[in-house]
């Protein structure tokens, strides 16, 4: 049968999850604080779909026991979460999968998905670094204007390539949006590096749980170097909080980082192909 999930199934949820995918601590953590997962039981959760709605905007995340039952039991569960989405006026959802996997591309394909674009999982697991004498400085609150505008700035070309909208956040989000951003970057500051050239931001990045969330280089001082010196102090960083390795993520397409990634000693450890569906 098919029911929403108890506290003391998220163990076996977080299992199934893991089975496969190389989930990142914050995954895990985010996973284990949703609201909404249904589970398909059957003498046991064989499968699970975790559903989080934002307006019109649904993100989803699925797993089964073993890839036989991936397709009957998603199935299931996607008929199920249907019910929801037409509840909640849900218009755009997106879902990933491991990109070798095709009982998921299956099943994908036969809901109605279509592909968008794929992510790369990448591991380090050397030493640290040498670091340059890059001035830096931990997160402060007077800077968010700065650092969001010019992070918005650097991934803008990337998002446009994708289709991933808006292209530019910070010229497209709402006074609320930016706060509530502005806060959320408050709480992450023990974590958020800001990197200076004659007192003016070069570039930002943070690392957490051994896991780098966020790099980039303002657009004006790109390709002279800054990455790699912002990459080594931040994977430095990660590895003082976890010393078996730092992990990261990037969108398959974006080859200039990917390069640097693995000229430093970053591996691929698993591909994930992103899919969207529109609902009109």
């Amino acid at each position: 049968m098919i029911r929403d999930f108890k506290k003391f199934d998220i163990d076996e949820i977080v299992r199934i999850y893991t089975l496969e995918y190389k989930a990142m601590p914050a995954e895990i953590e985010s996973l284990k604080s949703a609201s909404k997962i249904l589970v398909y039981d059957d003498n046991g959760i064989q499968g699970f779909i975790r559903l989080e709605m934002s307006g019109t905007y649904c993100y989803v995340e699925m797993g089964a026991t073993t890839n036989e039952l991936i397709k009957s039991v998603g199935l299931k569960l996607w008929e199920e979460a249907k019910k929801l989405f037409i509840q909640n006026s849900i218009k755009f959802i997106e879902v990933f999968h491991v990109k070798d996997n095709l009982n998921w591309q299956q099943l994908f394909n036969e809901i109605g998905f279509e592909y968008w674009y794929s992510v790369n999982r990448l591991a380090y697991k050397g030493t640290k670094f040498s670091e340059s004498n890059i001035s830096v400085i931990k997160y402060e609150d007077k800077y968010y204007e700065d650092k969001i505008r010019l992070e918005s700035e650097a991934f803008s070309t990337l998002r446009r390539e994708n289709d991933i909208k808006p292209y530019n956040w910070y010229l497209s989000a709402s006074k609320n949006a930016i706060e509530n951003n502005r806060k959320v970057t408050l709480k992450e500051k023990e974590y958020i590096y800001l990197f200076f050239e004659n007192n003016e931001i070069v570039g930002a990045s943070m690392v957490k749980n051994a896991e780098i969330d966020l790099l980039f280089v303002n657009i004006k001082y790109q390709g002279k170097g800054y990455g790699k010196r912002i990459l080594e102090y931040t994977v430095n960083r990660g590895l003082e909080q976890n010393a078996t390795g730092v992990n990261l993520n990037a969108v398959a397409s974006n080859e200039k980082a990917l390069t640097l990634y693995k000229k430093l000693g970053f591996k691929v450890i698993q591909a994930q192909d992103v899919r969207r569906l529109i609902i009109k």
